[in-house]
């Protein structure tokens, strides 16, 4: 653990030792378990790990979103990594995911909005983000295919459009704007189509909603 945040660790009631880290800290589980690998220097705001007997067991990792349609002015956080072990537990991600909320509550006050995006091309269905309360709120690219097909934008590397999830922390009211789908065609096609399990996610979304 890093010396610098040992004041902001919290264990809970399994024994995992949660607190504000580094990337240093984060790293070598993000090498081992996470698909798209270790973090490089810098472009991260808040790192939050797990740790059980001194073994990193999980790690959030917080940054400005990369999307130039949503805020980068300190008010919107993307999760760019989410990596859990078995070692952490039964319901790790719920335990992380609501201290992670607390740290950035207390270390981040001006955020109002958290994203993030499951990637249904490496066997995440978004499980994790319902059990911990996000909302689907997809683009126009999950609700109607790109003409390219399949989410391909390079010829000879197809992959699946990611479905985007949003938890608020604060009213802000510029989400729904951001957020909002300008796509009505989009938004008919899937609704034609869209299987039940989406209709189920779309209840809260103000738009699709009016749909199902």
């Amino acid at each position: 653990m890093s010396g610098l945040f040992v004041m902001d660790s919290r264990k809970d009631s399994t024994g995992v030792e949660w607190y504000v880290g580094s990337a240093d800290d984060a790293n070598p589980l993000l090498s081992q378990y996470h698909y798209l690998g270790p973090l490089a220097s810098g472009g991260h705001e808040l790192i939050v790990t797990g740790e059980r007997d001194g073994l990193v067991v999980a790690a959030q990792v917080w940054r400005t979103p990369t999307s130039r349609h949503l805020p980068a002015d300190g008010t919107w956080l993307e999760l760019s990594r989410w990596c859990l072990t078995p070692e952490s537990g039964e319901n790790a991600g719920s335990r992380q995911h609501r201290q992670a909320v607390r740290s950035i509550r207390e270390r981040l006050p001006a955020v109002t909005t958290l994203v993030s995006y499951s990637d249904p091309g490496h066997g995440h269905t978004g499980a994790l983000y319902r059990a911990c309360n996000w909302q689907w709120w997809p683009t126009w690219l999950r609700l109607r295919t790109p003409p390219s097909g399949n989410g391909a934008w390079v010829p000879g590397e197809p992959q699946q459009t990611k479905d985007r999830w949003v938890f608020p922390l604060r009213p802000d009211a510029r989400r729904e704007p951001v957020l909002r789908i300008d796509d009505t065609a989009a938004m008919k096609h899937w609704a034609r189509s869209a299987p039940e399990t989406e209709k189920r996610w779309a209840r809260s979304h103000p738009q699709l909603k009016e749909l199902i």
